[in-house]
């Protein structure tokens, strides 16, 4: 007999739910999103109640449905990476900052030139935490504009903002994040 599209749901819903909780927890095995509850499913199954001390029956009994329901959240919210924030302005598109300008957005810039020069085996505690945009922040700016090929007019713009950007989330990424 063939399951009904909410059957299918459930089962999709429910391999979503042991497939999430398999990434983190070698006790759990993975298993395909395929909507068909078989073998592979029922030993997931089984081995998530095993885990949790439910009874072993294979089948998703309302018990085992709500505690995995609620694994599965908590493995997301634990597992998820953090919200990104957007700090750099999408308009105008020709947006800069440079020498003069004073802001929280200047702080960040400093901070990442900070954290990438610091890669680079050089002193970063030049480099001012004070959110105002001097000339040893233009200057950060420009070595880093060479470093990455990028023209050296000691300015932010969005291309060097994203290549900026892009260095630190590669630093955190190499690390195992923060």
């Amino acid at each position: 007999m063939a399951a009904t599209p909410y059957e299918t749901q459930a089962i999709y819903n429910l391999q979503r739910y042991l497939r999430q909780l398999s990434r983190f927890d070698p006790a759990i095995p993975a298993v395909d999103e395929d909507g068909i509850f078989g073998e592979e499913t029922r030993a997931s199954l089984s081995a998530f109640q095993k885990k949790y001390g439910l009874p072993i029956t294979g089948t998703a009994d309302p018990e085992t449905w709500a505690r995995l329901f609620n694994e599965y959240l908590a493995s997301v919210e634990a597992y998820t990476r953090p919200a990104p924030v957007y700090l750099f302005p999408r308009f105008p598109t020709d947006y800069s900052v440079g020498r003069g300008d004073e802001n929280l957005l200047v702080g960040v810039i400093q901070y990442l030139l900070r954290e990438i020069t610091a890669l680079y085996g050089r002193d970063a505690s030049l480099i001012p935490l004070d959110g105002v945009f001097g000339a040893v922040t233009e200057e950060a700016v420009r070595d880093f504009q060479t470093v990455n090929r990028l023209p050296p007019d000691g300015r932010v713009d969005r291309i060097t903002w994203n290549r900026l950007a892009e260095s630190r989330i590669r630093e955190v990424n190499e690390y195992g994040g923060e």
